[in-house]
């Protein structure tokens, strides 16, 4: 068990003006101040390549240590620039580090075509991206200090 509360939400209403991101926001307004870390996956589930981060600068190389455990899966990089529209409300409204979970850059190809069908997704891809989603949020569930605070 972590530290630290590990909440997963599955958000809707993207596509409708990010109704599903806001409401999460308002909804836990309060509980903001508690959240440590905010991941939104929607990309895809290809080859697991790593994660965006936005937040602290000091954090990155907590994050980018963090990421060396998936260098096997491929999903060890770390870039400048986490977030999406979901998880966006609260992360901007609590200044809370944000990460996207990346994926190999093919997601637009079938995304939302007749393609777009469960037949796409291997089961090795769908354990590799859990395994990266996994132990991010875990890890860093874990820390013995909050994400943010590195000195």
């Amino acid at each position: 068990t972590p530290r630290r509360t590990v909440r997963v939400v599955l958000f809707t209403n993207e596509e409708n003006g990010g109704k599903g991101g806001a409401g999460y926001r308002d909804a836990h307004t309060a509980e903001i101040k508690d959240h440590v870390m905010l991941l939104e996956s929607d990309g895809g589930i290809f080859d697991p390549e790593g994660f965006g981060y936005t937040g602290p600068a000091p954090s990155k190389a907590t994050v980018t240590a963090i990421a060396s455990l998936l260098t096997s899966i491929g999903a060890h990089k770390v870039r400048d620039g986490g977030g999406g529209a979901d998880i966006g409300p609260t992360g901007q409204a609590g200044n809370v580090p944000m990460f996207s979970h990346l994926a190999e850059s093919n997601y637009f190809q079938i995304h939302h075509t007749p393609a777009d069908t469960v037949e796409r997704i291997t089961p090795k891809q769908a354990a590799d991206n859990a395994a990266a989603i996994a132990v991010m949020a875990y890890v860093i569930a874990d820390l013995p200090w909050r994400l943010g605070s590195e000195k």
